[in-house]
């Protein structure tokens, strides 16, 4: 069963309760190694835990179902809908061409082709195809500068044919030509606790969620603090701000005294002169200024998951390829 330490939740914070609970749930359902089927605790339980009313984690529970995050079985309780980590459930592309392979083996023996010419035949056809495989991608970011470092480490991933363009959730939002780029792409990316945003931003659409791991910079600079450092953790958004203790504590459990706080907090200054390390989500770099003179401030970084690329998405690319070859 998936449980979560309730001190995530900061009651003192002007953020609701339930909007704390959907961000740290979502975030870790999204990145966590979660086997498809964890069961979570029930809205009883994890009411009584935070010491909130069992509707308030029912309403969460019920946006989680509504995105895809979680399933309800009834009489058991919310399990788990998504295996961020498990490689795609499609077998491997090559094998769903074997029975195509005989079969134009069987026709070309029937014509008197030999396999030798056959084989020359399929590479110079392939030769003159190659430039219309290529996948036209778009990657949905929350800040562009960040964005572009996440494409740079996704770009391996891909072929050279494949054209990819990065574009914001506010142009995602308000700019009708940024949608069109989505609507005319083979496939649109984005990180996975935003897939569900992305996919009723663009109904209908090819929209596939990346996993994103810490980076190990952040892990070694948080392992690195010092046990009696007082260290603020600053969200850019409050929904997510349940997640910062955690993801700290995840990598300095060494560290007793964590908090947290987000940019548009009254007291950001305050809290951030009152730390000896911070550490702030991406997008909230502007929290550097605020920090005593030779406090560490540091960005807590993710990376797309290399497993997931080679396991999930590259299998993923590799089917689209293929079915677009065929068109």
């Amino acid at each position: 069963m998936f449980k979560f330490d309730a001190s995530s939740i900061d009651k003192s914070l002007p953020v609701p309760v339930g909007t704390q609970l959907y961000g740290l749930l979502s975030y870790f359902l999204s990145f966590a190694d979660l086997p498809r089927g964890t069961k979570l605790q029930s809205v009883r339980q994890l009411a009584a835990e935070i010491g909130v009313a069992p509707m308030t984690v029912s309403q969460v529970y019920q946006q989680l179902r509504d995105e895809g995050f979680i399933e309800m079985r009834s009489g058991l309780g919310a399990f788990a809908a998504r295996d961020p980590g498990a490689p795609s459930e499609q077998i491997n592309p090559l094998t769903l061409l074997s029975r195509d392979i005989d079969a134009i083996l069987a026709k070309a023996d029937g014509l008197g082709i030999n396999a030798m010419s056959l084989v020359s035949m399929i590479s110079a056809r392939a030769h003159i195809r190659s430039t219309e495989t290529g996948l036209k991608l778009v990657f949905v970011v929350i800040f562009e500068e960040v964005g572009r470092d996440y494409l740079e480490q996704i770009r391996p991933t891909l072929s050279s044919l494949d054209q990819i363009t990065l574009v914001t959730l506010d142009e995602l939002r308000f700019d009708e030509a940024a949608r069109q780029l989505c609507f005319d792409a083979d496939l649109v990316l984005t990180f996975g606790n935003r897939e569900a945003e992305v996919r009723a931003t663009l109904k209908g659409l090819n929209v596939f969620g990346l996993k994103f791991i810490p980076s190990q910079t952040t892990r070694q600079t948080l392992a690195g603090l010092d046990s009696r450092a007082r260290v603020a953790a600053v969200s850019r958004f409050k929904e997510y701000i349940a997640v910062m203790r955690p993801s700290v504590r995840e990598f300095a459990p060494h560290v007793a005294d964590v908090v947290v706080t987000y940019t548009d907090a009254a007291d950001l200054k305050a809290v951030i002169q009152s730390c000896d390390a911070v550490v702030y989500a991406s997008g909230a770099d502007d929290v550097n200024e605020l920090a005593r003179k030779g406090v560490p401030c540091f960005e807590f970084r993710h990376v797309p998951d290399p497993v997931a690329l080679d396991t999930v998405l590259a299998p993923k690319l590799a089917l689209l390829r293929q079915g677009k070859a065929t068109r």
